[in-house]
């Protein structure tokens, strides 16, 4: 039976996830961030916790995003999956893979077009779900790399409107697959950076750049992580704004202290640094009725480090 964690059964998915996923936080600290996120009002009716049940066993656990995003001009509803789980005990038993079966018919009957992951353990085990995976690259660069002198300032609370259309209109309209910068993303990850920085005993998390200017603006959605910071979107409406923004994500990397920034090239963002292929986090899509268009096994998307949530 495939249902919603209830309380305690959201504890015990967290506490299983804590030492894959956990980020640094103890135990208690990590259950206690994700509770927070799960219930927060930016989860809403699109973030879900699924879990496979025998009775009242938890056999296998994960979470579902309801995602929106296009391809080839098409729009497509997106079911997105993420932290697969199995209690160690209980692996090999066929127990996820039924589970994400199960998940990915009932999204199958509401109308979703395709199923969106990113996996850590390669793409065999998803490709016998009926996943493809797609180009995953990454690219960093250090602050020698970036031009100097920047005229911006941090993104504030009230800023999320803005960012989000600033990206929306940095979206390429060259028919990749990409999820929609209709804000949720944006503000689901916003949260979860927010209620990080409290499990972590820090204040109010400095997660943004914007410029605004008579010639249009600029915007820059940034995750500090332990050795770099990470761009998790960027965008302008105009390309003279490109680089004062790359010069204020220099100021911002040199004020954090950090060695590089790390991006996944995607719409404006691509071409500006070398791209490597990525080793984790693999882009994997299936298509979940039989004319969606997607793009082929090796093709490009365009998702940005944002998406990968």
């Amino acid at each position: 039976m495939l249902r919603d964690l209830a309380d305690p059964e959201r504890e015990a998915y967290f506490r299983g996830v804590q030492p894959i996923w956990g980020g640094g936080l103890n135990p208690d600290r990590f259950v206690a961030f994700q509770q927070r996120l799960a219930d927060s009002p930016e989860a809403g009716r699109r973030y879900r916790l699924l879990g496979l049940f025998d009775g009242g066993r938890l056999l296998s656990a994960m979470k579902a995003y309801e995602l929106h995003g296009s391809c080839a001009g098409s729009p497509l509803r997106l079911l997105g999956i993420g932290a697969v789980y199995t209690p160690p005990p209980l692996r090999r038993r066929g127990h996820a893979r039924q589970m994400l079966e199960l998940a990915i018919a009932e999204h199958r009957d509401r109308g979703f077009d395709a199923a969106l992951l990113f996996s850590d353990i390669g793409g065999e085990y998803y490709e016998r779900l009926g996943f493809r995976a797609v180009q995953s690259e990454e690219c960093t660069a250090e602050a020698a790399d970036l031009p100097r002198v920047a005229a911006a300032r941090s993104a504030v609370i009230g800023d999320e409107d803005s960012l989000a259309r600033v990206f929306a209109q940095g979206r390429s309209a060259n028919g990749e697959l990409s999820l929609a910068r209709d804000g949720w993303v944006l503000s689901f990850q916003l949260r979860r950076l927010r209620e990080l920085a409290r499990a972590r005993g820090a204040g109010e998390p400095e997660w943004g750049l914007r410029i605004a200017s008579a010639a249009g603006e600029a915007a820059a959605m940034l995750r500090v992580s332990r050795d770099a910071i990470d761009v998790l979107d960027a965008g302008w409406t105009d390309e003279s704004l490109r680089e004062p923004l790359l010069a204020a994500l220099r100021d911002f990397l040199l004020r954090s202290g950090r060695a590089r920034l790390r991006l996944w090239p995607a719409h404006q963002l691509r071409g500006l640094f070398p791209a490597e292929p990525r080793a984790s986090a693999l882009a994997m899509v299936a298509p979940l009725r039989p004319d969606v268009t997607l793009p082929a096994a090796g093709a490009q998307a365009a998702f940005a480090l944002l998406d990968h949530i």
